[in-house]
């Protein structure tokens, strides 16, 4: 992953014998890792990194950090593009309000036409003509995001392979999966026989952020960008703790509901061996809307569209799904429901724009013409961006473990993770791919083969650079670690902040409004002040609209606040 050698393993020190009943397990269990000269060694080494957000993910997963120093450092060149939008000719000038959003937060965007790659990159086709070049300009330019910039009919897709070994064989060779995009090494197809992503040939370990605007036309791009930025630079205070939780009766013999998956995303977990983090439940307003067994052995109770759509027109900060989906139905929506009448409310003023995590089936299929996920992401209203399935989502019966279930929880772990959290929603969807994947080859799986499925079929429509709100951008009084006797107070135009110190600072005050990257905006140094009540008024005209980092700093004092800048 990012030129690092990683060694993946997955395995139980436990044994049941049905026949005897007994259980037997190892008490010790020693791990040696041989290595020898690899020939690819060289090739992996050209996508090495030394990025900090690489290292950060690294961090992350593995056990032994400090093996980093092996490596040689890259110095990176930093030429300043950040996130590559590849997309046609004919819509290459309909992203500059995106591209100065992040330029003002420090994050620097080029677009790159399909034609300028199509004609200038080598590569048996198109699909792998942009991997190619992907690829030059993460090496090269260190590049972190890419945003493809179109449906299929705009951006070419990569169809993986698949074979699940559950009560039937179910197979497929074109699983529509942007992966493809992400992870970089090798070619997905070593043995040249044009089937991609076969066992031993593929890439489990992502090494860039990638998701999709499924745009087919310049109405729909628009709709996309407007929400994109609303949701960043302007959301609605005050919901965005909001969580809701959408589960279906899944299957009658065992009796399988979704509300169980989703309580596993819910404060830190250890179920199904593995650690997870969780929705903190102390911070959040969580709202739950279940299917349940109100009596055996099948009287169910199911909740219907119509408190679906009221619920989400309260306003929601992220929808988690876990039901029955198909091409043109989602959370018991047809694609008819689509339309921004229903989601009336969820139109960035009077509730935020959401996100969205499903686990239903084909919901997610962009090479269909138009899967219902597409339209929800396009329309006016509603989804500014979520994860869905391309094909098959998979659940297990009976159990609160499934391949879907898996992905998600290491989504959720890694937006929740309490030492290094990966908010911007194409990083988020990397690392639970990444942490997922020591379990895409392990031994003994329920329906062997449907989390590499999985693994393949989900994807991110949205922008991979969006940073997903899991807290209030409050101002207000301090965290609790530094001091209670600094206070900000933004006023309500947002057009200056003012700063309350009531004590002796113990040196000169200063204050830094920065983009989140570290672009430094504005810094002010006001003297010591003795003893007393001071205010200091920061002016914040001729700041562009935005998310900012605002630090109040004196000796021995810190407070860093994210902070909003208003139109």
């Amino acid at each position: 992953m990012n030129g690092y050698g990683l060694a993946l393993s997955s395995f139980t020190p436990v044994t049941y014998h049905p026949a005897t009943g007994e259980v037997s397990y190892f008490q010790k269990v020693i791990v040696r890792i041989h290595t020898a000269p690899y020939k690819e060694a060289v090739e992996a080494l050209s996508n090495l990194s030394s990025s900090s957000s690489v290292l950060d993910r690294i961090a992350t997963i593995a056990q032994n950090f400090e093996a980093l120093s092996q490596y040689p450092e890259k110095i990176s060149l930093k030429t300043g593009i950040e996130m590559l939008i590849i997309t046609p000719m004919a819509f290459s000038t309909s992203f500059q309000t995106l591209i100065d959003m992040y330029q003002v937060n420090g994050l620097s965007c080029q677009v790159v036409t399909i034609e300028t790659i199509d004609a200038s990159i080598t590569g048996q086709d198109l699909q792998e003509k942009i991997r190619n070049f992907i690829i030059q300009e993460y090496q090269n330019n260190d590049a972190e995001f890419i945003l493809l910039g179109g449906d299929v009919e705009h951006v070419p897709y990569r169809g993986f392979y698949c074979k699940v070994i559950s009560s039937s064989i179910y197979e497929d060779y074109g699983i529509p999966a942007d992966l493809y995009y992400s992870a970089l090494d090798g070619t997905w197809d070593n043995n040249g026989n044009g089937i991609w992503g076969e066992p031993d040939e593929d890439d489990l370990l992502p090494d860039i952020a990638v998701a999709r605007f499924p745009f087919s036309t310049h109405q729909e791009l628009e709709n996309m960008i407007y929400k994109t930025i609303s949701y960043q630079t302007d959301p609605v205070l005050g919901e965005l703790q909001q969580p809701f939780m959408v589960a279906e009766h899944l299957y009658d013999n065992p009796m399988t509901f979704g509300g169980p998956y989703l309580d596993l995303l819910i404060d830190d977990q250890t179920a199904n061996g593995y650690f997870t983090h969780g929705i903190p439940s102390a911070e959040n307003t969580i709202t739950k809307l279940y299917d349940t067994l109100i009596s055996p052995p099948n009287n169910i109770y199911s909740w219907n569209v119509t408190t679906l759509l009221n619920e989400i027109n309260l306003g929601k900060s992220f929808i988690h799904h876990v039901g029955h989906s198909n091409v043109g139905y989602m959370m018991r929506l047809y694609l008819w429901d689509i339309t921004n009448q229903n989601f009336s409310q969820v139109n960035g003023v009077d509730h935020n724009y959401t996100l969205m995590y499903t686990h239903g089936c084909l919901c997610g299929a962009f090479d269909e013409n138009d899967c219902i996920a597409e339209k929800a992401v396009t329309i006016e209203n509603w989804l500014a961006g979520g994860a869905f399935n391309s094909r098959y989502g998979w659940f297990n019966e009976g159990q609160t473990e499934g391949p879907s279930a898996h992905i998600h929880r290491e989504f959720i772990s890694a937006l929740y993770n309490d030492t290094i959290s990966f908010e911007r929603i194409g990083q988020t969807h990397m690392m639970s791919k990444i942490a997922t994947a020591p379990w895409v080859t392990a031994p003994g799986q329920w329906e062997e083969g449907a989390l590499r499925w999985c693994f393949y079929a989900c994807n991110i429509f949205g922008d991979p650079a969006m940073e997903i709100w899991t807290d209030e951008p409050t101002v207000g009084v301090p965290e609790a670690n530094l001091t209670s006797t600094i206070q900000l107070y933004p006023n309500p135009a947002k057009e200056y902040v003012t700063v309350i110190s009531q004590i002796e600072l113990p040196g000169n005050l200063e204050i830094t409004l920065s983009t989140l990257l570290g672009q430094t905006m504005l810094n002010r140094v006001y003297q010591h002040q003795p003893a007393g009540s001071h205010t200091y008024q920061v002016n914040l005209s001729g700041i562009r609209p935005g998310i900012y980092l605002l630090s109040v700093e004196s000796t021995g004092l810190l407070q860093t606040l994210k902070l909003i800048v208003r139109k």
